[in-house]
């Protein structure tokens, strides 16, 4: 009991410290997040968080997906609450954080450390290739204005497919998961895990165009805001120093979208986009918790099914 305690104890503190570092990250920018509010009002913010929620609730199925190919289970409810509560840790400084927190959370549920370590860092190339891979082919095809330079989507193109490589990706698996670990990673499950992942960037790119003020003197289209997103994001894992990539983010989200909002247009975009995500992030990572513990305590599921080991 004790221990069961002191787990919901370093559980709890670990959801109040990334909960305190988000409002840190908003610190003396209130006011231009009331303002933001305003111009668009709450039905569209409230809609822009909800896109951004279910976009967040695919990125569970595909991290349960990519933990099933390295060659562990688990249930859909603890899988859920393990990643989503997990990846709160992207807002202390430095990435490795969220794959620790995991990691640690997963076992619980009888998940190796080792083996959610390595969905996790999956995840996070996968997440990071394909943003840079789809935002590049759509600014590529005209999304966004790149009258400026005709290199850069090029490079994000390159680097994203080559990073999806199911040869490269598998030995990256294999050693994560250590000798004796069965992966299966191949094209059917990297073709998956692209769609899926093509989902959550469209999700995304609602919720950013929701942000966007009715009536104003220029929109983006879908394509556009599904390609600024992908692009932003990526850049923001890459520069692992900022907590949930914080300023790096906002800024690529600034100099794709200025061109068609102007600056300061695209500024309360995207500072209105961190603030949706952070809502999202946190309102999903509850319900997650909230669904998990429905799940142990029901009639049904008196003590968690603990978790498989996956064999081809």
């Amino acid at each position: 009991m004790t221990g069961r305690r002191t787990l919901r104890g370093a559980r709890a503190a670990f959801v109040l410290l990334t909960l305190a570092l988000a409002w840190w990250g908003f610190r003396g920018r209130w006011r231009e997040i009331a303002d933001a509010a305003v111009d668009i009002g709450p039905v569209r913010l409230a809609a822009a968080v909800a896109c951004t929620a279910a976009g967040l609730a695919l990125t569970s199925v595909l991290w349960r997906l990519l933990l099933r190919w390295v060659g562990s289970e688990v249930g859909v409810r603890d899988g859920a609450a393990v990643f989503l509560v997990g990846q709160l840790g992207k807002y202390v400084p430095g990435s490795v954080w969220s794959v620790a927190a995991q990691a640690q959370l997963g076992r619980r549920h009888g998940v190796p450390a080792r083996s959610s370590a390595t969905a996790s860092a999956l995840f996070l190339l996968v997440h990071t290739a394909t943003g840079l891979l789809l935002g590049g082919l759509l600014v590529l095809g005209g999304a966004l204005d790149r009258s400026a330079s005709t290199t850069w989507p090029w490079v994000a193109v390159a680097i994203g497919a080559v990073a999806l490589a199911p040869g490269l990706v598998r030995r990256l698996a294999d050693r994560f998961a250590g000798p004796g670990a069965r992966t299966s990673l191949g094209f059917v499950e990297l073709g998956t895990t692209t769609a899926l992942m093509t989902a959550v960037w469209g999700c995304y790119g609602a919720g950013l165009l929701l942000l966007v003020p009715a009536g104003g003197s220029g929109t983006p289209g879908f394509g556009a805001a599904v390609a600024a997103f992908a692009l932003a994001h990526a850049a923001g894992v890459l520069v692992v120093v900022a907590p949930a990539g914080v300023g790096v983010r906002e800024g690529v989200l600034v100099a794709l979208l200025s061109p068609v909002l102007g600056v300061p247009g695209a500024a309360a975009v995207a500072l209105l986009s961190r603030v949706a995500h952070a809502l999202a992030d946190f309102a999903v990572a509850g319900a997650a918790g909230a669904w998990a513990r429905v799940g142990r305590v029901g009639p049904s599921a008196a003590a968690p099914a603990p978790a498989r080991a996956h064999h081809e």
